[in-house]
């Protein structure tokens, strides 16, 4: 039998979700050196546009999913540090 202790499991997942904000906070970079701007200032930009522009408008669709993405892991690792998770 192995005995995990809930501390590790809690180590391992805030592990796994660091390097997934890593990965997602480097996308937000992309975005905002590829637009010169915060995701504020080209979310507002992009809906009230009267100019249509497929393409960008696919960057705001990725770019708000990976907003929504940061917003969540950040969440879930605040939950971690915090033992605010259970183990089944």
């Amino acid at each position: 039998m192995i005995t995990v202790k809930k501390q590790d499991v809690g180590n391992w997942l805030l592990v796994e979700y660091l390097s997934n904000l890593h990965a997602v906070r480097e996308k937000l970079r992309f975005f905002e050196q590829k637009y010169h701007q915060s995701w504020e200032t080209f979310g507002t930009d992009a809906t009230t546009s009267v100019k249509e522009d497929f393409a960008r408008w696919d960057d705001y669709i990725e770019w708000k999913a990976y907003v929504k993405m940061a917003e969540e892991l950040s969440a879930k690792i605040g939950e971690v540090r915090h033992g605010n998770f259970e183990i089944t």
